[in-house]
Formats: structure tokens, C-alpha cells, sequence
């Protein structure tokens, strides 16, 4: 009898390190390879698997099944013919753009687990806040206060983004992982692969610099970049910019820590963890056995020291200096 293949569906969430962990899977195929794991081609773009998901919330391909829709369809012929015994796919889109119930045919090809990190809601925000400034898509403007005002936030609601999932493929299938410098001692890229199965794996190699697009920037770049994104209408060549300034900004951060752009107040972290508790309790207790929520209010870590004496946004002179480290930078690595 032929052994059931596993399939590994690495669903988010964004800000959990998703672009790092899919960029080393792709540098590391031999690797998993040996470990009997594929990293599948099929529905691949940017070392992720986004066209699995644009197919799925493609309306000409609503009714059809996923044996009829073409990167599905090579995905699972990939799966199926190679040597491995496991698969993994992996696309922060499944976590919350995805309906689950689409994906349930494929509990009848394969043994199913689906892996999904949990960040505190203050970390996640501040995070995606970040992110959401650096991307050409969204180029936020405002300031952390004011998206914090307007937006509903409701990638934070693990209840609603993970019950879904639950509810279709059950929750000794889904593996929450909790997103954090305490609880992932050896680095999220080794907690993922002990997550599959895969343990002492030595020698990996390291993504492309490519991957720098999703490291936080600290907040006096954060804010030159705010105030630019009122002015910055080509998308070419933004993303190799963000590369740079994320560099830069590498090799001056003590330089940038003048204002508060992109830092919540402790007041604003208590209060997101307050807001998101239940939601976090019920994933603590359907898939972590533990009743208390794994983000306590009480625990949430202070801003800087110096916080309240910092201005919210940047004046011109703080924008001038950083202007200048860009070009000093840019100088030096020409």
C-alpha cells in the first residue's frame, strides 16, 4: 500500500518572519530533499506560493475543482510524482484571504498539518505598520496613531483568521506557534523545520538580501519614508530603495531614534492586548491546551526610555539628516 503523503500548509501570519522562512526554503532544497521534503515549483513567485492563492480568488475559477485549476493542478502532480514524503507550501495570503473550506479536497489526497505563528498584537501592529509604509501597494501616510484610530485590525483577531481552519481540517492539525525571542530560542527558521519534523540541521544557507524589504525600519527612517510616500508614484525601482534604506539604516540605527514614528505608547500596548484577549485565549486553549492567553497585558514590553520626550513626527531637520545618511551611505557603497 502507497503511504500518504504529508502536505504542510504555512499559512502566516504576516510579520512572523513568513518571507525569511520561505527565501531559506528556497535556498535549502537540497537540504530538505534529504529529509524527504519538497519545497513544490508549482504556484511559486518571490520564493512563495501567492499564485495558489490569486487563483483562489479568482472568480472564473470559483466553481471548479482544484484538480481543474492550473497551478493546483501542478501542484499536486508535483506532490504526487516526486520521491518525497512530505510538502510544504507556504503563503501568508492563506491566513487571511482564503476561505479553508476551498482547500478541504485536499484531506483526501494528503495528511494535512497547517502551521500558523501567533505574534503579540502590539508587535504585530508596530510591525505591520512598518511594512505597510515600505510597500509601493499601500505607502502609508499616516502616523501609527492615526492608523491605529481608523483601521479595524482585523488581522489581529487569531479567533476569526484560525477557526476557520479548525473547523475544516481540526485542531490536531493546526500547529500554533507563538511568535517571540523567548519562546523561539533558536531562531524562528529552526522552530519551522523542528515544527515539520526536521531536527539538527546544520549548514543552512541564508536568503537573498532581497528579504531586507521586511526588516523594520527605526523610526526617524520610518518617518523620512512616510513623509516621501505623499510624493512616490513609480513603482520602479522602489523596492531596491527600501532595500537601501533598510541597509543604511543597518549601519546607523543609534542615529534614528529621535521620534516615536512607528512605536506605540505602553498605554496603546496594554490596550491592544486587552482588546485582542478572548481571541487569544481561545486559540491558547483550542490549540495550545492552556487557558491563559499567551500575551498577558501585564507582560507587554515598555517603549524606549526616552519616549514621551520624543516628538511624533519628524521636523525638516530630522528629515535632512536623514537624507544625508542616505547619501553618505549611498557614497560608500557605490
Amino acid at each position: 500500500m502507497t503511504q500518504r503523503k504529508r502536505l504542510v500548509l504555512h499559512i502566516g501570519s504576516h510579520k512572523t518572519a513568513t518571507t525569511f522562512i520561505q527565501g531559506s526554503l528556497v535556498k535549502n532544497q537540497d537540504v530538505l530533499k534529504s529529509h524527504g521534503i519538497i519545497y513544490p515549483r508549482a504556484g511559486q513567485i518571490y520564493d512563495a506560493h501567492f499564485r495558489l492563492c490569486w487563483e483562489l480568488r479568482d472568480p472564473k475559477f470559483a466553481d471548479l475543482p482544484l484538480t481543474e485549476i492550473g497551478e493546483w493542478a501542478r501542484l499536486i502532480e508535483e506532490i504526487q510524482s516526486s520521491p518525497a514524503t512530505t510538502a510544504i507550501v507556504s503563503s501568508e495570503e492563506f491566513g487571511l484571504l482564503i476561505a479553508p473550506e476551498r482547500l478541504a479536497p485536499l484531506r483526501e489526497l494528503f495528511d494535512i498539518q497547517v502551521i500558523y505563528y501567533l505574534r503579540s498584537p502590539d508587535a504585530h501592529l508596530e510591525s505591520f505598520y512598518n511594512q505597510f509604509v515600505k510597500d509601493f501597494g499601500t505607502r502609508e501616510t499616516r502616523t501609527i496613531n492615526h492608523y491605529l484610530a481608523e483601521e479595524r485590525l482585523g488581522f489581529l483577531d487569531t479567533r476569526t483568521v484560525l477557526e476557520p481552519w479548525v473547523e475544516v481540517f481540526g485542531a490536531r492539525q493546526v500547529s500554533l506557534r507563538i511568535f517571540s525571542r523567548q519562546t523561539l530560542p533558536n531562531g524562528v527558521l529552526q522552530d519551522f523545520l523542528e515544527t515539520v519534523g526536521v531536527r539538527q540541521v546544520q549548514g543552512l544557507k541564508s536568503p537573498d538580501v532581497s528579504v531586507l524589504h521586511k526588516v523594520s525600519l527605526p523610526p526617524d527612517a520610518l518617518e523620512y519614508l512616510r513623509y516621501a510616500n505623499q510624493s512616490l508614484t513609480r513603482e520602479q525601482g522602489h523596492h531596491p530603495f527600501v532595500v537601501s534604506l533598510v541597509q543604511m539604516a543597518g549601519k546607523h540605527g543609534d542615529e534614528l531614534q529621535t521620534t516615536r514614528a512607528g512605536i506605540l505608547s505602553l498605554k496603546s500596548r496594554k490596550t491592544l492586548r486587552f482588546r485582542f484577549a478572548d481571541a487569544n485565549r481561545w486559540a491558547a486553549r483550542t490549540l495550545l491546551d492552556s487557558d491563559r492567553s499567551p500575551f498577558p497585558p501585564r507582560d507587554v514590553p515598555a517603549p524606549p526610555e526616552d519616549f514621551d520626550q520624543r516628538p511624533e513626527t519628524a521636523d525638516a531637520h530630522v528629515i535632512g539628516r536623514v537624507a544625508a545618511l542616505i547619501q553618505n551611505y549611498t557614497s560608500d557603497v557605490a
